[in-house]
């Protein structure tokens, strides 16, 4: 496993009581598989990234994570408002992190100008952020993520900003780019569809304080095609976990 989380709780301080975001939420997360995690608004799935990430620490639990090779970070992440630096070029927006980490110039220009082209961007290397698509946009945010070379990938709602047009053409890309390098990805997302398109594995969240509630492995193979949506093995899964989810969403929903 590269990713273990062991009875994690998270709580922080709010104005007139604590705030458990996390309670006794474990996971555990297969070398080289696309774990999606599902749950309602506000259950925490973001404070579990970042702990897996090790960008926040748990209140009480034991996490285990990938350890960090020199200034290589263990794991990148991609968020889902870009995280694109608007006073940087695309080239040098895909090169930032491999500049922070140290590398010398050739090598961290020869990887931005490897992931431009392998994420369709060849032609826009002197584009600004604002010249972009919000689709182009992503590309870049990935293209810097998998330009780092890490071991593992961490993704809160990488394609929840783009149109549905443009978030279909992405998931396949996405995928793409995964089997290709065969990172080890923990994406959150909102939708069972996409979690059903993506993943090996789904991991559902209970309402705040979140825990993992169910999860269910995806048995449908790979490559797969919009056209699986419309299979009654798709419904059916689909139906399962929006069974097992609904009263968690209600319950979030009437927490406001």
């Amino acid at each position: 496993m590269v990713f273990v989380a062991e009875d994690v709780s998270k709580v922080f301080v709010g104005e007139q009581q604590p705030v458990w975001a996390l309670r006794d939420c474990s996971l555990r997360v297969a070398a080289g598989s696309l774990t999606c995690v599902v749950g309602p608004s506000g259950c925490g799935k973001s404070t579990l990234l970042r702990i897996l990430g090790g960008l926040d620490t748990p209140t009480s639990g034991r996490v285990r994570m990938p350890s960090a090779e020199g200034r290589i970070p263990a794991s990148a992440f991609v968020f889902q408002e870009y995280g694109v630096f608007p006073w940087l070029n695309v080239l040098d927006n895909i090169a930032f992190g491999c500049r922070m980490a140290g590398m010398r110039r050739a090598e961290y220009t020869g990887r931005a100008r490897e992931w431009l082209a392998r994420t369709g961007l060849a032609g826009f290397e002197r584009a600004y952020p604002h010249q972009l698509s919000g689709g182009m946009r992503q590309r870049v945010a990935l293209a810097r993520a998998f330009a780092l070379e890490t071991p593992a990938l961490l993704m809160d709602e990488p394609l929840g900003a783009l149109d549905a047009q443009t978030r279909l053409l992405m998931q396949e890309q996405l995928v793409q780019l995964w089997e290709a390098e065969r990172k080890t990805v923990v994406l959150v997302t909102h939708s069972i569809d996409e979690a059903l398109l993506l993943g090996d594995h789904i991991a559902l969240m209970s309402a705040r304080p979140g825990r993992v509630a169910a999860e269910f492995a995806v048995p449908f193979a790979r490559p797969r095609s919009l056209e699986l949506t419309l299979t009654p093995e798709f419904t059916a899964l689909r139906h399962r976990i929006w069974t097992a989810l609904r009263a968690d969403v209600a319950a979030a929903v009437q927490a406001g």
